[in-house]
């Protein structure tokens, strides 16, 4: 759980989320209240409201129907990886297109290999990534007929 807080932390993100994300990877089935977390954490239920809620927005947790109980439960949200990977995939997109747009507006004798690099390198990434994708998909799908 601290090596996940340490990582979110590496990459800008609140170590608290990782640290959550951390303990949402270990958790049991029907998931963790966010006073199981801050227990489990070590950390303010503050803390775990605002870290929940950004791995929420991030498409990596989600609430847990729990009939009968009031307090909430998180989980990890099934598919997580790959939707996390489409919406940076969307992040890539716009930096070949910033890429792109930076070329046209290049005066003349200007250098353009940083420029050309960046289209080059995301235009191949965003070529390739919806056959790695779909080969998620179906080899997920696979995985779960078989369980």
């Amino acid at each position: 759980m601290e090596r996940a807080g340490l990582l979110f932390e590496m990459v800008g993100m609140p170590r608290t989320a990782g640290r959550v994300l951390g303990a949402l990877l270990v958790a049991p089935a029907g998931g963790l209240t966010p006073a199981e977390l801050a227990a489990a954490l070590q950390a303010s239920r503050a803390s775990m409201s605002g870290a929940i809620k950004s791995l929420t927005l991030m498409g990596l947790a989600e609430r847990v129907p729990n009939p009968g109980e009031r307090a909430d439960r998180f989980r990890v949200r099934p598919n997580a990886w790959a939707t996390l990977t489409e919406q940076g995939n969307r992040k890539l997109q716009t930096l070949h297109d910033l890429a792109a747009e930076g070329l046209r507006a290049l005066p003349p004798g200007a250098d353009t290999a940083p420029l050309r690099e960046t289209e080059l390198f995301y235009g191949h990434w965003l070529r390739l990534f919806p056959a790695v994708l779909e080969e998620w998909h179906q080899f997920n799908q696979e995985k779960e007929k078989t369980a």
